[in-house]
């Protein structure tokens, strides 16, 4: 899926600092207290004088420890993060490759910084799509060779219209599906004009209620994915 809109989606904004991380030597009864607390699955395991990152403990690793009252650093910690000038889609790569509930984060020196939740990951990619602004969506069908951006920006503005965001997925191995949200709930030219050019139209949401629908379903999936 790639997301074709000018938007800051940088990291160092959106690290979360309040929640705990957990030093080798701490328990792993205590990585369980401290997760229920934060209603997360996942801790990060710091070194606190150094802040060196030593890895992510699920709560499954800590229910394999023989006794939780263990030191969580001799834990199978993953060695799962990303670097704070990454964008906000490897962060969602990674978490939903790892089904991770935070996703931490390092310095250019490979110093933890802090986690980037699963509720700041929906937030930015809301954002990204502008699902807060109101305005139609239309979902295209058509194969790889005649899908061009331009052209479909093409299009809406030549019916008054302008793409908010536009989000492609391959499908098969010469097919593209693209959903394009536009400013106004008008979709009926720019219908006219992307079938005229081969494009199949596959749904079309007019109102706000249901491109609110549409995109609550696209996050609630998102997040049964994730969901650890």
């Amino acid at each position: 899926m790639r997301l074709e809109i000018a938007i800051d989606m940088s990291l160092k904004n959106l690290v979360n600092d309040t929640i705990p991380y957990l030093d080798p030597h701490e328990s792993g009864e205590l990585a369980l207290e401290r997760m229920d607390e934060y209603k997360i699955s996942h801790l990060p395991v710091v070194k606190s004088q150094t802040h060196e990152y030593c890895g992510l403990l699920s709560e499954d690793e800590v229910y394999d420890m023989e006794d939780t009252n263990q030191k969580v650093g001799s834990a199978n910690l993953k060695h799962y993060y990303v670097d704070e000038n990454e964008h906000i889609f490897d962060v969602l790569s990674l978490a939903s490759e790892n089904k991770l509930s935070v996703v931490p984060v390092l310095d250019s020196n490979q110093k933890y910084l802090g986690v980037i939740t699963q509720q700041t990951i929906i937030d930015k990619m809301s954002e990204a799509t502008s699902a807060s602004i109101k305005g139609g969506i239309i979902e295209i069908e058509t194969d790889s060779q005649n899908y061009s951006p331009a052209l479909i920006a093409g299009i809406s503005e030549n019916n008054s219209m302008k793409i908010m965001s536009l989000l492609t997925r391959s499908h098969g191995t010469r097919g593209i599906n693209a959903i394009l949200k536009l400013n106004g709930p008008d979709t009926s030219g720019v219908i006219q004009g992307l079938e005229r050019h081969g494009y199949k139209v596959r749904q079309v949401y007019k109102g706000d209620t249901k491109y609110s629908d549409l995109m609550e379903e696209r996050y609630n999936a998102l997040m049964n994915y994730m969901n650890v």
